[in-house]
């Protein structure tokens, strides 16, 4: 027997004659199955009666014949068709309640169960596809749309322009950790409360307090994110319950993003969804289900990749774009250990993509892309597009991150993926005038940017009325982490209408560019402190010990804390104890 007849013998009897009659238009005077199935195999196969009955299909049963063939494997997904077409080839009204999900018999007189171990699984036979993609044109390929943005922006609907952003962030996030500020966890490497607070308020946090009460947290997604980016990093290392830069750097700002962008999408212990922490279940039995998290965020970055750069996309259109074209991104492969209230009356089946997937990327693009400045994003509060609908309860939201509405990939975001090599600045900015005054004082005309705000915080301090004074300690600081005296002074020609920088201005940048590496810091030392005038004079003139120790005061000496054991044995050995 054929595959085709093999798969058709899987009907019943009175299912055969039934698609005997839709596809002949006539009843079968056949009643043997053998019989009914050797006249369907045939029909199916036959090029003139395949042309005639196509041409009596409605426009939407055609739809999803193509779809079937050409995108869903010879199978039907009414969920990707429904959200594509807004509609589905139903069976007629008539037919009873348990039906009427069913697709329209016009269409299902091709579809049989190949596997009958899959006895409710139905598939287009192989031989079947065949004959109707000589017929059956592809569909038209599916496209991502872009947006234009609603001028003026919807109300507290918030730009934040993170790529411009991110580059000054970085830079304040390792000034705290040079001088020791940011605390973990020793066994986890998460945050304390306090330190997010304080890294909160070096970065633009989307919100300034909880926006959802039912999700905490608002308030602090950006600096998480930082803390998680560089935690993972191999420019940081943990010193017991203190995170601290692993090695000094002077790499571009934008190198360092793609380097820790990269260092993310690789690691395997931690997993985004964990943010969710309003779905519950996740442990226990339901950690066991849930798929690899590499395998995830491999299909978010090759549907990234596909952006067109510095393009608006509705967050929504791209959620759907995914589903539509059947993107392989799925959080678990148990959704009934998951629940948002409790095991019984909150369960998730049948809400899986809205409920986990949609939720797991905007998550991964607001707390990962868009904290490294790979994406812009606007803002609202979360679920005000009422994209979460409650049924158990009266959550105002799902998750924090449910403000996400729009988003455009950048520049950096384009060189952090691998789709260019070199890392190109969008020249397009609004610059604030300023005037420059004596002693380093910067006065803005109006009140500057968030960014230019950022980055000027770097190198000077806030005084007030938009007014600010370069500060040595601050330019110092972050020229010794990557900053730049040239980038500083480009900031300032470009927002004044001076030919020159004042020439106390431009002394202080001078000087600075010339003392970035004025002292240079070799070793630990020891300070060791001497009984007696006549042992210090000993020492220092003796021909071994002398190589090995400096004068500090009367009675002291300074020594390489490396040669501690080898000055300790050499003293021995001329009869001066050492404690």
């Amino acid at each position: 027997m054929s595959e085709l007849k093999r798969a058709i013998s899987n009907d019943t009897v009175d299912s055969l004659k039934s698609k005997y009659l839709t596809y002949f238009g006539v009843k079968s005077k056949k009643n043997l199955k053998a019989e009914l199935v050797n006249s369907i195999a045939e029909g199916l196969t036959d090029r003139t009666i395949l042309k005639t009955y196509l041409g009596k299909l409605s426009e939407l049963e055609m739809a999803l014949l193509q779809e079937s063939l050409f995108n869903y494997g010879g199978l039907i997904d009414r969920d990707r068709f429904k959200l594509k077409y807004g509609d589905f080839p139903y069976k007629s009204k008539s037919s009873r309640w348990f039906y009427r999900h069913e697709p329209s018999d016009a269409v299902m007189v091709f579809f049989y169960t190949v596997d009958s171990d899959w006895y409710n699984i139905r598939k287009i036979p192989e031989p079947v596809m065949a004959s109707l993609k000589q017929l059956i044109s592809k569909p038209e390929p599916d496209r991502l749309k872009t947006s234009a943005l609603p001028e003026p922006l919807p109300e507290r609907h918030v730009l934040f322009e993170r790529e411009r952003l991110a580059l000054s962030e970085l830079h304040s996030i390792q000034l705290l950790l040079q001088d020791k500020q940011i605390k973990v966890s020793e066994k986890t490497g998460i945050a304390s409360g306090a330190t997010l607070k304080k890294v909160s308020s070096a970065v633009h946090e989307y919100y300034s307090d909880d926006e959802c009460d039912d999700a905490k947290g608002c308030e602090s997604m950006l600096a998480y994110g930082w803390l998680r980016l560089l935690g993972n990093s191999k420019f940081t290392k943990q010193s017991g319950t203190t995170l601290i830069p692993a090695k000094k750097t002077d790499r571009n700002p934008a190198d360092t993003i793609r380097d820790m962008w990269a260092q993310w999408l690789n690691n395997k212990k931690e997993d985004e969804f964990r943010r969710i922490d309003r779905i519950k279940g996740q442990n226990g039995k339901g950690k066991r289900y849930f798929t690899d998290v590499l395998k995830r965020r491999e299909v978010i970055v090759a549907y990234l990749k596909g952006c067109e750069v510095n393009a608006w996309i509705a967050f929504a259109d791209f959620a759907n774009f995914m589903f539509i074209t059947g993107a392989d991104l799925e959080v678990t492969t148990a959704l009934h250990h998951l629940y948002i209230y409790n095991p019984d009356d909150g369960q998730l089946d049948g809400r899986g993509w809205d409920y986990l997937e949609v939720r797991y990327l905007r998550c991964f693009l607001l707390e990962y892309a868009a904290t490294l400045g790979l994406v812009d994003v606007i803002m609202a509060p979360p679920n005000t597009d009422e994209s979460f609908d409650d049924e158990y309860g009266d959550m105002e939201c799902l998750s924090r991150y449910d403000g996400l509405r729009y988003f455009r990939l950048t520049p950096l975001g384009q060189y952090a993926l691998g789709l260019t090599d070199h890392y190109k600045a969008d020249q397009e900015s609004t610059e604030t005038s300023l005037t420059i005054q004596r002693q380093g004082r910067i006065a803005f005309d109006h009140e500057p940017t968030p960014w230019e705000q950022r980055f000027l915080s770097l190198y000077a301090d806030y005084h007030k009325d938009h007014t600010w004074k370069l500060s040595r300690k601050r330019m110092m600081e972050t020229l010794q982490i990557g900053g730049s005296v040239d980038e500083l002074k480009t900031f300032l020609q470009a927002r004044d209408d001076q030919p020159y920088l004042p020439e106390d201005c431009e002394s202080i940048l001078k000087q600075a560019a010339a003392n970035v590496g004025g002292v240079e810091i070799k070793e630990e030392a020891l300070i060791v402190n001497c009984k007696t005038q006549e042992i210090v004079e000993f020492i220092i003139n003796d021909k071994v010990l002398s190589k090995w120790c400096q004068p500090l005061g009367k009675r002291q000496i300074v020594i390489p804390k490396s040669k501690e054991k080898k000055f300790k044995e050499s003293l021995n050995s001329v009869g001066i104890g050492c404690v």
